[in-house]
């Protein structure tokens, strides 16, 4: 572990969004995985899609009048201190199917953690011995990759003010390590990998029964925990001298590929084990405006036992609060146009190490189009977090543009 200043190197991955606090133990947890959630800021459990649906809420996804396939693309900027990165790649994919306005099935791709991160000593230090003879050494530790996640969820009308959804979410995906002494320019390399499984469940509900000053009142909630903890297997490899300065080894370090140990294999049981509980209400004050209010407590109370993290902690718990205002187009008309706009306050609770405080700004726009009511959604995100380890305070931009596609699979007769 580095104690001393050092810079930090963001590095390009698709489908991984990128940022200081993947230094964190298994890394940083998705958040910005669809643009209309971008732009509202939102926790996703509230409509933000469309006028009644949220495209990570199943209990929502039966009034959709038609099948949507949605990919979301990410591009994102972090700045810290006199240093900044910029990483865009694939945010999420996923196909959402209703069925007779009772029913409807969905499969999402997405990722859970990001581990995308490099620590380096920003300067050289001298070991001097024999009087004279003089080395030069310095160190960086490098982690990329994360863990993916698989979802299938069934969403379901029970009456007509209350609907529930069900997910299953199968973790996958894997991380590598790289852990580089420096000596006089010689890269002395020893390098892990980390393999996820596990699996979450997904509860959710959506109630209409209330309303205030005769005006519709939604109340959403939603809780996941983990149906089987995710489990790391650790797999170190021994180290090697890389001759070749490529970062891999093979043929020309010392050993040499062929020469070298096989590697050594450590199963680490509930390693990561998740609990979240998001509640929102969401009010409709005029025709298509709607004022939104939700909350979000998530959990890590795995046993966290591989000491494999950049930073000596790891992200425990998570709070956030964030305020919404949204107005959506109404159908087949001029208007084809939904505005978003909120503003969020969160609380990261970090093991053996500050709280990060973190204030984020959501603004976006989503634009319907052609008979299907395909649309394409810009959502933008500012965040600014304090209190990072070694790092103080960074700056992350985020800008996600989605695309929708809608086509008639099990709605042929429906009338349009």
């Amino acid at each position: 572990m580095l104690n001393r200043n050092f810079v930090l190197l963001l590095f390009l991955s698709a489908l991984f969004s990128q940022s200081t606090m993947s230094g964190y133990g298994y890394g940083m947890f998705s958040q910005n995985d669809e643009a209309a959630i971008v732009g509202s800021g939102s926790v996703g459990l509230l409509p933000s899609f469309k006028n009644d649906v949220s495209l990570s809420n199943p209990s929502t996804w039966h009034k959709l009048s038609f099948t949507y396939l949605n990919t979301s693309f990410e591009s994102q900027s972090n700045k810290f201190g006199s240093s900044s990165s910029k990483n865009s790649g694939l945010a999420s994919a996923k196909l959402i199917i209703p069925s007779k306005q009772k029913i409807s099935f969905g499969l999402t791709f997405k990722p859970l953690f990001s581990r995308e991160i490099t620590v380096v000593d920003s300067t050289f230090n001298e070991f001097i011995f024999a009087g004279s003879d003089t080395l030069d050494y310095s160190r960086s530790n490098k982690t990329g990759g994360g863990s993916s996640m698989a979802q299938f969820a069934v969403g379901y009308k029970l009456t007509d003010t209350d609907d529930i959804g069900l997910g299953l979410d199968v973790i996958f995906g894997s991380s590598r390590s790289s852990q580089n002494l420096i000596i006089d320019s010689s890269d002395h390399l020893l390098q892990s990998r980390d393999y996820f499984s596990g699996s979450l469940i997904e509860l959710y509900y959506t109630t209409r029964r209330f309303s205030f000053n005769d005006s519709p009142l939604v109340l959403s909630l939603n809780y996941n925990f983990s149906l089987n903890d995710i489990d790391v297997e650790n797999e170190s490899y021994q180290a090697f001298l890389d001759l070749n300065s490529n970062n891999y080894h093979d043929s020309q370090d010392y050993p040499n590929v062929a020469a070298a140990l096989m590697p050594t294999n450590a199963i680490f049981k509930n390693e990561i084990s998740i609990s979240d509980f998001k509640a929102g209400v969401d009010y409709e004050f005029a025709e298509r405006y709607h004022a939104q209010l939700e909350i979000q407590s998530w959990n890590n109370n795995g046993k966290n036992a591989l000491s494999s993290s950049l930073y000596p902690g790891y992200i425990k718990g998570k709070s956030k609060i964030n305020i919404g205002f949204l107005k959506f187009a109404k159908p087949y008309s001029t208007d084809k146009f939904h505005f978003r706009a909120g503003l969020s306050f969160s609380d990261y609770d970090i093991k053996n190490l500050d709280n990060v405080k973190e204030v984020g700004l959501g603004l976006g726009v989503g634009i319907e189009f052609g008979l299907m009511r395909n649309q394409i959604d810009i959502g933008y995100n500012l965040i600014n977090r304090d209190n990072i380890y070694n790092v103080g305070s960074e700056t992350v931009q985020s800008f996600n543009v989605g695309v929708s596609i809608g086509d008639l699979w099990f709605v042929k007769r429906r009338k349009i």
